[in-house]
């Protein structure tokens, strides 16, 4: 047990996702976890009191859904990740009753899903019943998919329990949030083989509440990049003329953001974090157009734009002659 294990639970149970149906997004980062770490399973892991609940998965799961003898329950011990390239060698699992026979786990890496507070609710993680090891390319990829999945549990609480509270207040740098996304999800790009170009003409300062802001930037980045096709390329491209705006362009594939639909009122998703996304973006007094990146191509370009900000006038005084 983690020493804040009571905090850790009621951290838990606030995020408010136990025993929910199954979401897209989540459903996403499993699959390109698995796809990255070259594992045929993958799962959303978040350990309860007494038990280990899936809220997504890929691959035929090994583990039954209780805390005792599962490797998640190891992983939400440290804050970084745990990984077991063979657990028959390892003597924290030798032993253990989904490790022993023939078929039983032989690789395990766990990214612990840490709250802004320290708490581990679970993990994101990849299993195989052959021996593996990950280079440092697909740990770091791990754990920036793991921080994804935090801040979709984030963005899921906030719309589930109605505690959305966005105050667009500060004035802000949109290339700045911008940059910091684009950077913090560059490794998932590398290890998919995507080429994530970021272009800033120049600031773009904006009225936003930077928190919620920058979780739908980083938000709108991943979705480029979960649909984009390997060897593909994402672009980003941050703009103040005439109005702060972003654009994000990608080719290959086709971009359906559930967001998008939503924001522009051609449907109401049902799942939570898109809904949580429009209505940050709305409250930013955004709008949002979706068009072909250019005539005849498979390609997507989405723009982002904000309300501009009133900048103060310039005054110039003259000096008085000597």
């Amino acid at each position: 047990m983690p020493d804040n294990e009571a905090e850790r639970i009621l951290a838990l149970r606030a995020v408010a996702v136990l025993d929910t149906p199954p979401e897209t997004d989540f459903d996403d980062i499993v699959r390109i976890a698995a796809e990255i770490c070259g594992a045929p399973i993958s799962l959303v892991t978040l350990v309860d009191t007494d038990r280990q609940w899936f809220k997504a998965t890929i691959g035929e799961v090994p583990f039954a859904e209780t805390r005792e003898a599962a490797f998640c329950a190891h992983a939400i011990m440290g804050r970084d990740l745990l990984v077991v390239p063979d657990a028959t060698r390892d003597p924290r699992f030798a032993d253990n009753p989904y490790v022993r026979g023939d078929d039983g786990i032989r690789f395990y890496a766990g990214a612990p899903l840490m709250t802004s507070g320290g708490a581990a609710l679970g993990t994101l993680c990849v299993v195989d019943h052959a021996p593996h090891r990950l280079n440092l390319d697909r740990m770091r990829a791990l754990r920036a998919l793991a921080h994804q999945v935090t801040e979709l549990l984030e963005l899921r609480r906030l719309i589930v329990t109605a505690q959305l509270d966005v105050k667009p207040a500060l004035t802000i740098d949109l290339a700045y949030l911008t940059d910091d996304y684009v950077q913090g999800l560059r490794c998932i790009a590398d290890a998919r083989n995507i080429c994530i170009t970021l272009i800033v003409e120049h600031g773009a300062p904006l009225r936003a509440d930077p928190r919620q802001l920058s979780r739908v930037l980083g938000y709108i980045v991943f979705t480029a990049l979960k649909v984009a096709p390997a060897d593909g390329q994402v672009g980003v491209r941050v703009r103040d003329t005439p109005v702060p705006s972003i654009e994000f362009a990608h080719a290959g594939g086709a971009m359906t953001a559930d967001w998008y639909a939503e924001l522009t009122g051609m449907r109401h998703s049902d799942d939570p974090v898109p809904r949580a996304v429009a209505e940050i973006l709305r409250a930013h007094g955004a709008t949002v157009t979706c068009t072909p990146a250019t005539v005849g191509s498979p390609g997507v370009l989405i723009e982002l734009r904000f309300p501009a900000v009133e900048r103060p006038a310039v005054r110039i005084h003259a000096e008085a002659p000597l």
